[in-house]
């Protein structure tokens, strides 16, 4: 049995120094990568761990658990694919926090200023608000700075241009269908119907077979509280980072079991 678990968080890259990233340990999917590593023990398996650079590592000595350090989310999507593509996987645990947005460019408040200046003055009359967004971007583009090497520290007002980053999940089963997915919906403050309800709509729109939804508010102090969702909006309450990994590594083995019946 062969197994993706994505854990950590990315990093998006400003410049050579510098990178945009988010406070995910890694933790929790450590814990879920170990918990398949002891179940699948006395067969044949692969646990592929993808996680963002300093995530936590999965306590295990199992030499069947394969470590892939990820950067941005680019590199993610890209080596998600290959394994996808290329390796029979029979189980994929996205827990990671991929950043939705990635840097378009850098430039600064000085030099859109002066640029959107010498533009209007050009124009008789003044733009719509589409030829104004078509400005912008011409603007922001022809005003970047090199990200290859380190922006200057001297700059009074940087200004970075952020993009859409694509949707990871989307494309795991339109990769590889018979892969059993669990996705993650990580809210903020809301009631359990309005965390379940958005989280089955997740599953729905990715084709996850499970997704494990969680609150910021309830994970705190060590603690962390998710409810794992399936197909049919029927959903277990968790309580504790281990009991979470344990249940998504049962549900996920006794679906691929009952598959195979």
């Amino acid at each position: 049995m062969d197994v993706i678990v994505t854990a950590g968080g990315t990093k998006e890259k400003i410049d050579t120094v510098r990178s945009i990233t988010n406070g995910s340990t890694g933790r929790l999917g450590s814990l879920i990568a170990q918990e398949f590593s002891h179940r699948l023990s006395a067969q044949e398996h692969t646990i592929y761990y993808l996680c963002g650079v300093g995530s936590v590592l999965p306590k295990t000595e199992d030499p069947n658990v394969r470590i892939v350090p990820i950067e941005g989310t680019a590199q993610l999507q890209s080596e998600m694919y290959r394994l996808l593509t290329t390796q029979k996987i029979d189980a994929v645990v996205h827990s990671m926090a991929v950043s939705d947005y990635t840097v378009g460019c850098v430039t600064a408040q000085e030099q859109i200023a002066e640029a959107l200046e010498e533009k209007l003055s050009l124009s008789p009359n003044f733009p719509s608000k589409h030829a104004l967004c078509g400005m912008l971007e011409e603007v922001f583009q022809s005003n970047a700075f090199n990200v290859e090497s380190k922006i200057s520290s001297e700059l009074e007002h940087p200004v970075l241009v952020l993009k859409k980053t694509p949707k990871v999940i989307g494309m795991i089963k339109e990769a590889s269908p018979h892969s059993v997915l669990v996705g993650f919906k990580l809210l903020s403050g809301v009631t359990e119907e309005k965390l379940i309800e958005t989280a089955y709509r997740l599953l729905l729109k990715n084709k996850c077979d499970f997704v494990l939804a969680n609150d910021t508010d309830t994970i705190h102090d060590g603690n962390h509280e998710g409810y794992l969702i399936d197909e049919t909006a029927n959903f277990v309450k968790c309580s504790g980072k281990e009991q979470i990994a344990k249940t998504i590594a049962d549900r996920v083995i006794k679906k691929l079991s009952d598959d195979v019946e």
